[in-house]
């Protein structure tokens, strides 16, 4: 059954419900919305107004946390957590694959002249100390992992702090459900974030940490740098926000604009718009040469971010340097990906296609995605775009670096959608965030649109954990 959302055009598929506390949850919500929608819009603004008055926002506006929860079961959380943290293992793989492999670097051309900042590996793993990824649940009933948002991804704080603030809140929907958000770290404890960046300090050096700074650039990408300097200094790390053109690489280290040395830095910034600036290059080589310790280095920043890094998985060309275990996992969670480029390759039955042919021919099953990208810029889904605009950017992928990507429908939930006001069906995902290996926590969004971003006028769901 096909369902057309709001007045977006997203396609959005109608499944089993996730859960059985979450089936009820959905009855309720459209109950009310047809014969009490007051009373659910009164929740709604009580939890809007603690959600402000604990000071989160989404870059100066309001964070728009949803009253409907997302509701799982422990068996679901179990899997999604083995699932993320088993990825994770998976792009330390990948990243020791790109630093010997010509063929794997040549999936990433953007990069091809920097390798002297990326290939520096840690020697701490994982690599990747913190993350988010992304997913929908496809139609064989496995989670599918889109992105890896692998640099610094939103919500690392703040959506620990949102679970929290939204269990304390009286919630019809919620009323006689056993439904626990304290089993994710980050929202038992929201200073989990913190004690990670602490903790990849002590692995790399064996040290203490002392001083730290949240790396911006040009005042781009200013969600959470707040909470996150006040965490660090809570923790008795002594931490500033700083333009990445406000410090000096010197004989002593990376050190502030006072003279003072920096020992970790947090990149809150797109790596990709400081590449071109010369005053940008001693942060770039201090990071890359670890005169300071950087979450995440370069490798992570630039290629474990990128959406190729998917078509590296999933490429058969590649599944040898992963164990059996691992090649599994990549079949049931890692949707088919390629670069698109001219040449020959498989397709997702592993049948070998000439693939801009078959992107061409198989639009209504594919996504057209830059590979560097963010919050879900220039995607096209081919089944929701009309065919002359769908050659025109084949053509235009074949000339940048875009992925094509198998295409995951998205299911649909009932939720308050805060910007409209309105209780309507919308588009959903779950997202993991992975600290240090570990599942920290879950999100989901959800959206009229196909492409789900807070950015683009989408909400957040708390992932509440439904009991017996």
């Amino acid at each position: 059954m096909k369902t057309q959302i709001g007045s977006g055009p997203a396609e959005i598929a109608t499944g089993p419900a996730i859960s059985q506390a979450d089936a009820r949850i959905e009855r309720r919500l459209c109950e009310f919305a047809t014969s009490d929608s007051a009373l659910i819009w009164e929740a709604q603004n009580e939890l809007s107004s603690a959600i402000a008055e604990a000071g989160m926002h989404f870059e100066g506006r309001a964070y728009p946390v949803c009253l409907r929860p997302l509701a799982i079961d422990c068996d679901l959380s179990n899997h999604l957590s083995a699932t993320a943290e088993g990825m994770i293992k998976l792009l330390d793989v990948a990243a020791e694959l790109y630093c010997c492999n010509e063929e794997v670097q040549s999936l990433f051309p953007a990069y091809k002249d920097l390798g002297h900042w990326i290939t520096c590996l840690p020697k701490y793993r994982p690599i990747v100390r913190i993350c988010r990824l992304d997913g929908l649940f496809g139609s064989d009933g496995y989670y599918k992992i889109l992105e890896t948002n692998a640099e610094g991804p939103g919500g690392v704080i703040q959506n620990g702090l949102a679970a929290k603030v939204w269990s304390r809140i009286p919630n019809p929907l919620a009323r006689g459900l056993a439904l626990d958000v304290s089993k994710q770290p980050f929202a038992k404890d929201p200073n989990c974030f913190v004690r990670e960046l602490v903790s990849a300090y002590s692995a790399a050096t064996g040290c203490d940490l002392r001083t730290a700074a949240v790396v911006k650039f040009r005042g781009r990408y200013t969600n959470e740098v707040d909470w996150i300097v006040k965490g660090l200094r809570d923790a008795g790390v002594e931490a500033s926000l700083l333009d990445v053109t406000e410090m000096k690489r010197t004989p002593c280290g990376l050190v502030g604009p006072d003279g003072g040395r920096i020992e970790l830095v947090y990149n809150k910034l797109d790596v990709r718009e400081i590449i071109e600036y010369r005053e940008c290059s001693d942060y770039l080589d201090a990071c890359a040469a670890q005169e300071v310790v950087s979450i995440n280095p370069w490798i992570s920043q630039w290629i474990l971010s990128d959406k190729a890094i998917l078509a590296v998985l999933s490429d058969d060309r590649f599944s040898s340097n992963f164990t059996a275990e691992q090649i599994e996992l990549i079949a049931r969670h890692i949707p088919w990906t390629r670069l698109v480029e001219a040449g020959v390759t498989t397709d997702p039955e592993r049948r070998r296609i000439e693939l801009i042919g078959y992107i061409r021919e198989n639009k209504d099953n594919l996504v057209l995605k830059p590979s560097n990208a963010t919050r879900g810029e220039h995607v096209l889904v081919g089944r929701l775009t009309p065919s002359e605009v769908w050659e025109e950017n084949i053509a235009r992928a074949a000339r940048n670096p875009y992925v094509v990507q198998e295409y995951i429908r998205p299911g649909e939930i009932t939720a308050l959608h805060l910007p409209s006001r309105s209780i309507k069906k919308m588009a959903y995902g779950i997202d993991c965030y992975v600290f240090g290996g570990r599942l920290a926590g879950f999100q989901s969004r959800a959206s009229f649109d196909a492409v789900m971003n807070v950015g683009r006028s989408g909400i957040l769901m708390p992932v509440a954990v439904a009991g017996a």
